[in-house]
């Protein structure tokens, strides 16, 4: 939008902000709340950013702190998407293919990454509008490929019960 390479990397900034941010208290947060629920709110987020980033863009009124603000949500939405993905990873994989699964799911978002990185700068070549268009589609394919996702509900604790806490021995002081 600018050319500055600055202006890039605020935008980056805020995204990497955003995720730590938000990624300190993620992984407690997807323990205790509904893991598939969290990924269907990440995608369906993270897709309407996109498409409000590109209207924007595509009616020439997007300025940097727009850029800036969606930039912000992906950056959230990672951080609680990721934790909740790996946590269910074994509730989809029986246990002797889990070691090989995270492994190519590893492999996938580092591939992801590689292409993803490089049709991004071909698709801008074409017209600016275009990676943030892929990159929204990717986001509505995932939600709907995520519906068809089978986990397991959490568990709730009983009326009245405490849910037990990690390390499984409460110390008094």
């Amino acid at each position: 939008m600018t050319g500055s390479p600055g202006t890039a990397g605020l935008v980056q900034g805020v995204n990497a902000a955003a995720q730590l941010a938000a990624g300190l208290p993620a992984g407690t947060l997807v323990d205790r709340w509904n893991r598939k629920a969290v990924m269907l709110a990440c995608e369906a987020v993270r897709a309407v950013a996109l498409v409000w980033l590109v209207w924007m863009i595509w009616t020439d009124t997007v300025t940097v702190w727009h850029m800036a603000a969606v930039a912000a949500v992906l950056g959230v939405c990672s951080a609680l998407f990721d934790p909740a993905e790996e946590a269910s990873l074994p509730h989809v994989v029986p246990p002797d293919q889990l070691a090989t699964a995270v492994s190519m799911n590893h492999a996938r978002n580092s591939i992801g990454n590689l292409i993803g990185t490089s049709l991004s700068g071909a698709l801008f070549g074409v017209k600016r509008v275009l990676p943030f268009v892929a990159d929204a589609v990717t986001h509505v394919v995932s939600f709907c490929m995520l519906l068809f996702v089978r986990l397991p509900k959490p568990a709730r604790p009983e009326e009245g019960r405490r849910p037990p806490t990690s390390g499984g021995r409460r110390w008094r002081a």
